[in-house]
């Protein structure tokens, strides 16, 4: 587990990538056995896993597809989709485009709830900024909707809404929220109102996290209430790459990661890496060395 090969969690499985000398992809690792059942093998030289979200049976995840071992090619992704109870898994979107060229912007950051996934589709874009679309799609159907077009960013479950952010024409930073069920539109809650620029967004059942600025700010909003809580630190531990567990918020912090108490204040560090779901924290620990060939 690291920031750049998350996991999720299923039951007593943790779901994250795998490397070994002849083989590389996404599995289960059942936390009773130790045992490990492969999902899916990504290719490329220097492809792998980029984002992963989980709520059972959905695995949803975001790809590096890049074969060319001398660059990275951050352009080249795709988005893929797994039933865990079925066994099988499908294609849900790509950033090459008809021509064989990919289309630039940020790469989406996927979601999954209730069999619903969601993320920030790069479009090719008219003018000077990257555009993407807010688009969802229902993994038992098919059906795929289109929330928000322009300057936004990916969406976030938080609480009964989907949260994202968004550039307006005028330059304001906004959030946008619909509901998540439904996928209509919301009058934004009057805390995310005023919201400022972010960098980094979280949600989770309880709470919408977002650090800014030079990320020593984290605003957090109790989903529901009318009031933000703001922590800042000045240890050299951005406030990025955030997750967020119960009421605690977990972030990677350059060289190790951090847990926040919501509810306290209080901070610790970690020396590995974390990942976490709404009620659960796993926490990577290396006790050895690697067998060979690992």
């Amino acid at each position: 587990v690291s920031p750049s090969c998350p996991a999720g969690f299923a039951g007593s499985a943790v779901i994250g990538a795998f490397y070994s000398a002849d083989d590389r992809g996404i599995g289960r690792l059942n936390m009773a056995t130790g045992r490990l059942a492969p999902i899916a093998r990504v290719p490329g030289a220097i492809g792998g896993l980029g984002t992963m979200t989980v709520d059972p049976p959905w695995v949803v995840w975001e790809e590096a597809d890049s074969q060319n071992a001398s660059q990275t090619y951050l352009n080249d992704w795709t988005i893929h989709a797994w039933n865990l109870t079925l066994g099988a898994g499908r294609l849900l979107a790509s950033s090459r485009l008809s021509n064989g060229t990919y289309v630039t912007g940020q790469q989406p950051l996927p979601v999954v709830r209730d069999g619903v996934a969601a993320w920030a589709q790069p479009v090719p874009r008219p003018g000077r900024y990257n555009m993407a679309q807010v688009r969802t799609v229902d993994l038992s159907t098919g059906r795929v909707a289109t929330l928000d077009t322009g300057r936004v960013s990916s969406p976030v479950f938080a609480g009964r809404y989907r949260v994202w952010a968004k550039i307006d024409n005028a330059g304001h930073d906004l959030r946008r929220v619909a509901d998540a069920a439904h996928f209509r539109p919301v009058v934004t809650p009057g805390p995310l109102r005023s919201p400022g620029p972010l960098l980094y967004l979280a949600g989770s059942p309880g709470y919408l996290a977002w650090g800014a600025g030079d990320l020593n700010e984290l605003t957090v909003w109790p989903v529901g209430t009318d009031r933000l809580l703001r922590f800042t630190q000045s240890s050299g531990h951005p406030f990025q790459f955030l997750q967020l567990a119960g009421h605690f918020v977990l972030w990677y912090t350059g060289n190790g990661s951090s847990v926040l108490d919501l509810r306290t204040g209080d901070a610790f560090d970690i020396a590995g890496s974390v990942a976490a779901s709404a009620d659960t924290i796993a926490v990577e620990e290396q006790v050895g060395q690697p067998p060979k060939g690992t």
